[in-house]
């Protein structure tokens, strides 16, 4: 079967619907105005931020020094008054924050934290160094370094780090920090094992290095600009299956081990040096374990949030104080990412562009924390309560949206087989049902406008909310007098998920962060602006309210060029919510956004679809991110967004690494994901079938009280479909927004179903509720 939009005839039912006549041409010419408007629109948001942005100072001649103390494994549970009292006490007086240590591995070990903290990007030990062709359950310790003449040293093994990162497409180049300081005619000092890997240079190097940390004094902090220290790991807990005994034992040696390491933190604050910051910060998830047996459990500690403290001089002579640590790189208060480090530490040595080479942004500070320790201590603890509830239920909850669709329809169905002539109830109850399932992803993001994570049973706490929420919102749009339109309550829901959303990205993303289908520190994809699983949320709610506002302004009398304009109006609106480097910065968005809205309008406009009009859409989605990430390009390293951090690695020639890391990823998941591997084409090809030549009589009744709902739904499919292409969650991103959107459509179909009165076989039902699939 041809698509109507590949032929050369008049425009399908949409078109016909509701049609106002106009000028020959004068279609083609709107349609030209809303491709210029989405093109330029974004690029012009963009500009006032690299205007805004002042040059970089020069360094002062008094530059602040820094030590940098990394513990592996350390956490902010083992951050107490009893086992490590200066440090906790340091967490009241001066900047706190959690940092997010993930690397490639989503476990972090001791030795892939310190070549990160030196790459200034992820980067990994040696992934299978047995050599038995799957990846190691295990984490070695840091190799001891070869001490040299007049001080220095030599890592062992260091091709080995530099060659297995050619295995990653994350462009780490281990050594980087030491070539920095190297290059500007700088020292550090290194001390410890660990230290060594982070101040090595390219070749392995370490032009000064001391071995144990007992050794740190006044004069080596002072010797050196920068000064590394490696405090040691914690103990990793007892492996999975473990008795009660053995959980106790080993959390004793860690806290035993903690108290050792607070004591050496207690003497380097006692030795620091003047106009010295000291920086504490958990390098990894877990330090070196032993090999286990075949079938054993693996010790390594499970990702989370570490410690990060910073006291002292800030790296342009202000205190850190009693502030909340955040980066350009999070722009979330109160999280740092352990690919900061090395901008930080080259920022303190009075480099000019500390990011350079590097993914990572110098360490700020932000609003002010309790200023009571334990107040600072327990907020960071549930962060990471959340970040961990976020870990583990995350994924049932997206899995809960389909599957509850499948139950509820697949109920409905079996309903009217049995009781057909409760016909009319049933499509009641499944109109009802379906704005509820569509009405909970926004429940989940208002739910973090209450601190959930501070209550005693969080998951409990978390659930109940957003089900109160999801009433509540399902409420309002079945409760107005939209509901007498069949479109009405799906543009409700879709309206407030897309309200929710823009507000909350264009004010700091507050309520994606940790909420469960958010932004996760420990999953570190993304810490700002809209993530790819909140972008098909917010692409698709956005397609459907105007959908359904442009419909009801046609079936008001108004004409179909102002009912384009609304609709071009909308589509701006996201497109610069979802692009511009202020608000959601997403750099895959634009690709998809642009081309979507485009058929979205050319719908209400009753312009002829044709494939040249979509292509011509994707070059100018392609324009506008070019455009948008060249713009960012110009402002300060240290101040672009992800468009420009791209347009970096076009000018450098590493574009294609980001851009085949990201493809491979998108791909993983059909692997990872065989479900929505195979059912997310089946559904696109269905719900293509149903709305081309729609068989089912609720169907073809849902079309003519919403003629323009058949272009709703073909531009969210290539919403998902570009949302596949241009970002590594892959397959996720369609199927969440069938998951969303599917929902919105049935409940529409149903009412106009229910109020045409007809009586459908119920194999008709079976086909509407095949689509949630």
């Amino acid at each position: 079967m041809v698509p109507s939009f590949l032929r050369r005839r008049p425009p399908g039912p949409v078109c016909r619907a509701g049609h106002a006549g106009g000028r020959p041409g004068a279609g083609r010419w709107q349609l030209f105005v809303v491709l210029i408007t989405m093109l330029l629109a974004p690029v012009l948001l963009a500009a006032p931020a690299i205007a805004s942005d002042q040059p970089e100072q020069p360094a002062g001649t008094d530059q602040p020094r820094v030590v940098f103390a990394g513990v592996a494994g350390l956490a902010w549970e083992d951050v107490t008054a009893e086992d490590m009292p200066t440090l906790h006490g340091l967490a009241g007086t001066d900047a706190a924050a959690s940092l997010t240590a993930r690397t490639i591995r989503s476990r972090t070990c001791a030795v892939d934290g310190w070549l990160t903290v030196g790459a200034g990007r992820r980067a990994t030990d040696v992934v299978d160094s047995d050599g038995d062709g799957s990846a190691d359950r295990y984490c070695r310790p840091a190799p001891t370094p070869s001490r040299g003449e007049q001080g220095g040293a030599t890592v062992p093994g260091w091709q080995q780090y530099v060659a297995e990162q050619e295995n990653h497409a994350y462009g780490a180049v281990p050594g980087l920090l030491g070539e920095r300081l190297n290059e500007h005619g700088l020292c550090g000092t290194a001390v410890g094992p660990g230290a060594a890997l982070a101040l090595a240079d390219e070749s392995g190097r370490v032009g000064s290095y001391y071995p144990n940390a007992a050794e740190v004094n006044r004069d080596l902090m002072h010797d050196c600009p920068v000064t590394v220290v490696d405090l040691g790991a914690l103990p990793p807990p007892a492996a999975a299956g473990s008795d009660e005994s053995a959980r106790q034992s080993a959390l004793e040696e860690r806290r035993q081990v903690a108290r050792g390491i607070d004591e050496l933190i207690h003497q380097i604050l006692d030795r620091l040096p003047a106009n010295t910051a000291l920086i504490i910060a958990g390098v990894s998830d877990s330090g070196p374990t032993a090999i286990p047996l075949h079938n054993d459990p693996t010790r390594v500690a499970s990702s989370a949030l570490r410690v990060a403290v910073a006291h002292g001089p800030t790296a342009d002579g202000d205190e850190y104080g009693p502030r909340w640590l955040t980066s350009g790189s999070t722009q979330w208060s109160g999280i740092v990412q352990l690919t900061d480090v090395a901008s930080t530490l080259l920022d303190y040595a009075g480099l000019e562009e500390p990011t350079e080479g590097s993914v990572g942004r110098p360490f700020q500070t932000a609003g002010q924390h309790p200023a009571a320790a334990t107040d600072t201590v327990d907020k960071l603890l549930s962060n990471n309560t959340a970040a961990q509830i976020y870990r583990t239920q995350s994924g049932p909850f997206f899995q809960l949206l389909g599957v509850a669709q499948l139950v509820f329809f697949g109920l409905a169905l079996l309903w009217i087989r049995l009781r057909p002539a409760e016909r009319s109830p049933v499509l009641r109850l499944v109109r009802a049902g379906a704005i509820t399932v569509a009405s909970f992803p926004v429940a989940s993001f208002l739910a973090n406008a209450f601190d959930w994570a501070r209550f005693d049973r969080p998951a409990i706490a978390l659930w109940t909310i957003i089900t109160l929420l999801t009433a509540v919102v399902a409420a309002v749009a079945l409760g107005g007098p939209w509901r007498r339109h069949a479109y009405g309550p799906a543009g409700v829901v879709g309206g407030i998920t897309a309200g929710v959303m823009a507000l909350d990205v264009s004010t700091g993303s507050h309520l994606q962060q940790l909420s469960l289908l958010g932004l996760s520190p420990v999953v570190a994809g993304r810490f700002y602006g809209l993530g790819n699983i909140p972008f098909a949320i917010f692409i698709v709610a956005c397609l459907v309210a105007a959908g359904a506002l442009a419909q009801w302004l046609i079936d008001r009398g108004t004409s179909r060029r102002a009912a384009g304009a609304t609709t071009v109006a909308i589509g701006l609106a996201a497109t610069v919510v979802v692009g511009s480097p202020q608000a959601g910065a997403d750099v895959g968005g634009i690709l998809a956004a642009i081309p979507a809205f485009t058929v979205l309008a050319i719908g209400v406009l009753g312009v002829r679809l044709t494939v040249t009009k979509v292509v011509g859409a994707g070059v100018a989605a392609l324009g506008v991110f070019l455009a948008v990430a060249w713009l960012d390009w110009q402002r300060p390293a240290g101040s672009r967004t992800h468009f420009g951090a791209f347009f970096e690695d076009l000018v450098s020639g590493e574009a294609w690494s980001v851009v085949w890391r990201k493809f491979e990823a998108s791909l993983g998941t059909l692997d990872r994901l065989p479900y929505y591997a195979w059912t997310v084409p089946i559904a696109y090809a269905l719900i293509l079938w149903l709305t081309l030549r729609p068989p089912i009589s609720g169907l073809r009744e849902a079309l003519r009280s919403w003629p323009t709902m058949t272009y709703v739904v073909w531009s969210a499919l290539l919403a998902g479909a570009a949302g596949f292409a241009a970002n590594d969650s892959g397959i996720i991103i369609p199927a969440l927004l069938l998951t969303v959107g599917v929902p919105l459509v049935v409940s529409a179909i149903a009412a106009a179903s229910r109020a045409d009165g007809e009586t459908d076989r119920p194999e008709e039902l079976a086909g509407v509720s095949g689509t949630a699939t």
